[in-house]
This record gives C-alpha cells, sequence and structure tokens, in this order.
C-alpha cells in the first residue's frame, strides 16, 4: 500500500478522494464548489509530491492509476482520522445539549432501552439529541463509530473505559397459541418432535440443533430461522415454534410460556465508553442513567444467578415499581399457568455458545 508523505496537506487529501471517487474533476468541482482549474492544481501538486502520477486525464474523465489505487486506502485513513478529531472536539464540550452515539445490540435496544429512555430525554435542563443505532455487530468505539456502545462481547481495546453490566439469562419459551396445538416436549428427547425457530448473529452461532439430534433431524426441526432478535422474538410469542429468549421475555408483551427442559445459556452485557467524550457532563449523566437501567436490585434478572421465567412474574404481580417499567407493553400475567401445560424438568442443560435471542 501506498503511503501518503508527512508534508501532505488535507485538503489536497480531499480534493484526491472527490476527484477519486466522482471519476471526473468537474463533478468533483460541483461538489466542493470550487473551480475546475483549482482542483486540477491541487493534483498536479500532489503528484509532484508523490513522484507519480495518481489519474490518467481521459476525455470521458478520470481513471485512477494503479498508484492512485494503492494511494485510496491511505487517504481514507486521513479522511477518517480528521473526522474522529472533529467529533471528538464537537463532543467534549461540557454541557448537557448536544449529540450522543450509542451502538446497542438489537434486541436490548427495542426491548430494553428504547422503553425507558422517552423518560431521560424528557429530563430538565437537557437539550439532547440521541443517535441510537441498534446494532447487529458490535462497533469499534474506539475509532468513534459510536460514543457508547452496550455489547454482548468483552470490549478488547486496551483504552476504552468498560464495564461489565450484568448477564442476559435465556431460556426456553413457546407461544401459548403453539402449546394449545402442539402441546410442549416432555424431555430433551422429546424436543426433536417440535418446531424451533432458531436465531444466527454475530454473537450467537444458532442452537447447534446438529450436535444434539443429528444433521437431518436438526434440519427437519427448523421452520424459520432469523438473525434479527426483535423478529425471533415474535415469531417464537405468535407460535411459529420454541426458542431460546431472555427470561425476562415473559414480561414485555408476547402471551409466552416458559418450556422447563433446564435449557439454559447465560450472555454477558457490557457497556464500552470512549475516554474522551465521558469528559461531557451530558455523557456521563447518560452512562449513569445506562448503568442504572441494568441495576440488579431494581432488575434482579441481570444478576449473576438465572431466575426462572415464573420468579421475574411473581416480582412483577407484587412490585409496583416494577409494574410501570412494562406500561405500554400489556404483559400477560393474569393468571398462574396450568402445571399441566409444562414438560417435566430435566436436569439442567448448558446449552454450547451458539444461538439465542439477546431481546
Amino acid at each position: 500500500m501506498e503511503h501518503l508523505p508527512q508534508n501532505v496537506d488535507w485538503d489536497s487529501v480531499k480534493v484526491f478522494l472527490a476527484v477519486a471517487d466522482s471519476r471526473s474533476f468537474r463533478q468533483a468541482s460541483a461538489e466542493l464548489g470550487r473551480g475546475i482549474n483549482t482542483l486540477r492544481s491541487t493534483i498536479e501538486r500532489l503528484e509532484d509530491q508523490l513522484g507519480f502520477r495518481l489519474f490518467y486525464r481521459e476525455t470521458e474523465g478520470t481513471r485512477l492509476t494503479n498508484e492512485g489505487r494503492r494511494l485510496v486506502a491511505s487517504a481514507r485513513d486521513v479522511q477518517r482520522s480528521i473526522a474522529d478529531m472533529c467529533r471528538v472536539a464537537q463532543s467534549t464540550s461540557d454541557t448537557m445539549s448536544g449529540a450522543i452515539h450509542l451502538a446497542v445490540t438489537e434486541g436490548i435496544g427495542t426491548f430494553w432501552i428504547i422503553p425507558q429512555l422517552v423518560d431521560f430525554l424528557r429530563g430538565e435542563g437537557r437539550d439532547i439529541n440521541l443517535n441510537l443505532e441498534c446494532a447487529l455487530r458490535s462497533v469499534d468505539v474506539l475509532r468513534l463509530e459510536a460514543d457508547i456502545s452496550i455489547q454482548l462481547t468483552e470490549p478488547t481495546a486496551p483504552d476504552l473505559i468498560k464495564k461489565r453490566l450484568g448477564f442476559v439469562h435465556l431460556s426456553m419459551f413457546a407461544g401459548r397459541s403453539y402449546v394449545e396445538a402442539h402441546g410442549l416436549p416432555t424431555s430433551l428427547a422429546d424436543l426433536a418432535n417440535h418446531r424451533i425457530v432458531e436465531q444466527e448473529t454475530e454473537q450467537f452461532a444458532g442452537y447447534r440443533l446438529a450436535q444434539l439430534f443429528g444433521e437431518e433431524i436438526a434440519r427437519k426441526m427448523v421452520p424459520l430461522r432469523t438473525n434479527f432478535s426483535s423478529a425471533h422474538y415474535w415469531a417464537v410469542a405468535k407460535g411459529a415454534g420454541l426458542g431460546m429468549l431472555p427470561n425476562y421475555a415473559i414480561a414485555i408483551g408476547g402471551d409466552l410460556v416458559p418450556v422447563d427442559l433446564g435449557m439454559k445459556m447465560g450472555v454477558e452485557i457490557w457497556l464500552a465508553i470512549h475516554p474522551e467524550v465521558i469528559k461531557t457532563a451530558r455523557h456521563r449523566v447518560f452512562v449513569d442513567w445506562l448503568v442504572e437501567c441494568f441495576s440488579r436490585e431494581k432488575y434482579p434478572w441481570f444478576g449473576n444467578t438465572a431466575m426462572h421465567p415464573d420468579e421475574i412474574v411473581g416480582l412483577l404481580r407484587s412490585s409496583g415499581e416494577l409494574r410501570t417499567y412494562f406500561e405500554g407493553f400489556t404483559p400477560t400475567l393474569a393468571a398462574p399457568r396450568d402445571g399441566r401445560l409444562l414438560g417435566k424438568a430435566a436436569p439442567d442443560l448448558v446449552l454450547p455458545q451458539g444461538g439465542a435471542s439477546e431481546g
């Protein structure tokens, strides 16, 4: 890869990328609002500094030379670095007014953060513009793809500020309509006779049913596979099949029945913060609020020990404070489930690190 010499200025790099992207001095001139001859002079000066040509000038426009193509990657690195510097400078004003960029896994963002976020934004003295990115992958906070990230893998960059918020504990559920039509499995072996909704994402590699039942049976068990947590949740809730969901999933809208086969899985929830943005007042307040969203005292299902979904329902019935969180979701908490709907409990089976919705 060709590298830019240290004496090349940012303006020349910007012009180079504009001409490379548009393949035309005329179009680059319109985009940058500068004269064509000015752009041509800038490129010629850059070529003199580098000692080789960057473009072939042709009647229909411009075309990168081999050296020019190799230089594009380095030029884009410079462009990203300048953009990062501008974002940090903009975000480090110590005020409660301004932008915050939060990246969060799609399920937690949709089902957990959004319902609580409205009250935060209404806070007195706050003029915050929040960019909430519900991502299917972990973002690079250190490169300022986001100011703050909530993710299911531990951040590894040494300069990041990080904190483990808790755990998502996953259990198997079925929609009540599925139970009424097909019943529930009575054992792990009986699970092979049921339909499974499977989720595959960057964090989860699927349920690995082939390891438990063999390739042919596993293929027949899965009528639906998705990479989206909210789609996975509603597919299970509406009766498409059984699936692994957070143990608090019974309280956020769908009519779900726990499947007591001892199948469970725990996934860590991590907070990653860019060390510069935490210097602003609005980011500090927002981070404190995020940590409170996963308080184990207020929401014990995020603790180290998995709670059975029935325990969570009991808490929601008995605690007015917890009940208020779920306003708008109309959770089904009317009556205890009929024990006859449940399969026999099997010894705890801890799934291998593979598919599950983080809801």
